[in-house]
């Protein structure tokens, strides 16, 4: 026997009863009348909405390093924060890009895993400084440490290891709309508020996803300081290492799998909710995306650090070394702050007191 198919009204979750009149299901409690053609549609994809996420990765095995590019490597440790880190075997001293530490421990080059690609430093340390130097004019109480130009030429180029994830999406997801209408007439001001159920559903592909492979750079740095064009990434070849240093991943593909999964669901439910316009207000409800033909490839991405010390506190930045786009975050020189306003203040003291005086002349 066929089960007995019951619905539910979209509008108030009451019962709907077929009314043989007008051939429709009809809502007894708010009286909204739905055809069944458009009740089994909003019942299958509100099915579909509320399905199970699958995500379909590929495992992924690293290559051993092959030195193609004719370079001396040697690699360095940071006693302070325990980075480990390649670079040019001619660097000579440096500073950790991750913690700002002088003492650099340079040892025996070991091997490392190779890269799929990278993506060369396109902007050389000269213009890095400039960027830097523009963006910290925004800061109008920036102390005197962060102008000084022997901090500023600590910054290092540094390749950060990202692990790139592609996939191609399906998703199926479920909204509630409003969408409010104001008129008036002689005697009153009307409010229509209207309500409506959305269904999005389709395919989307993603291509070079980055998630960070590096515990020591900040996640949300290494975000913010996106987008890199990855129309420009070229085979790996340790050339493009020569007086740079690059980071060795301590984070594993399988372990970054749950943040590209929260990056592919977030972009994808943007993507589906662009497509929503024209409504005062949309509220997701209920989402099933699924993953296939997902693929992971390793890269290093350029990247400048600098990391200046204020108050004891050491303030990063990050500056995108393919397009000097400056990330961090700026400290107040409070005395700086006070005179200011002092100054401030005291003119406005001033322009008040030739005023009072020009009025009772």
């Amino acid at each position: 026997m066929d089960t007995i198919q019951n619905y539910k009204c979209p509008c108030c979750g009451a019962p709907l009863v077929f009314d043989g009149k007008s051939q429709e299901l009809k809502c007894q409690s708010c009286r909204n009348t739905f055809s069944m053609e458009t009740m089994e549609q909003m019942t299958g994809a509100e099915q579909a909405a509320k399905g199970e996420s699958k995500f379909d990765w590929e495992h992924y095995e690293p290559r051993s390093f092959e030195d193609n590019g004719g370079v001396e490597l040697s690699d360095y440790s940071c006693p302070s924060c325990g980075a480990q880190i390649t670079g040019d075997d001619t660097m000579g001293a440096t500073v950790c890009p991750y913690c700002g530490n002088s003492t650099i421990v340079k040892g025996q080059f070991e091997g490392t895993l190779r890269p799929d690609y990278i993506i060369p430093f396109k902007v050389d340390k000269k213009t890095a400084m400039t960027a830097f130097e523009e963006d910290f004019k925004k800061a109008p109480f920036l102390p005197d440490e962060f102008k000084s130009k022997k901090k500023i030429e600590e910054m290092a180029g540094v390749y950060v290891p990202f692990w790139m994830f592609d996939c191609d999406c399906n998703a199926a997801i479920s909204y509630r709309a409003q969408l409010v209408t104001h008129w008036s007439d002689s005697d009153y001001n009307y409010i229509k508020t209207d309500y409506f159920k959305l269904f999005r559903s389709g395919s989307v592909g993603f291509a070079n996803i980055p998630v960070d492979g590096s515990k020591k750079a900040d996640d949300a740095y290494m975000e913010a300081v996106e987008p890199f064009d990855y129309s420009a990434a070229v085979e790996f070849n340790s050339a493009y290492l020569s007086g740079y240093l690059a980071d060795k991943y301590d984070v594993t593909a399988q372990e970054s799998v749950v943040r590209a999964n929260e990056r592919v669901k977030n972009s994808t439910v943007s993507v589906f909710e662009s497509t929503t316009g024209g409504y005062v207000s949309v509220t997701p409800e209920n989402s099933s995306i699924s993953f296939s033909n997902g693929k992971i490839r390793y890269s290093l991405l350029p990247v400048w650090m600098l990391n200046i010390k204020y108050n004891n506190t050491m303030y990063k930045f990050a500056i995108n070394g393919q397009t000097g786009k400056v990330v961090g975050e700026y400290p107040v020189d409070k005395s700086k702050k006070r005179r200011f306003f002092a100054k401030v203040l005291g003119i406005s003291y001033v322009a008040a007191a030739i005023l009072a005086y020009l009025l009772l002349r």
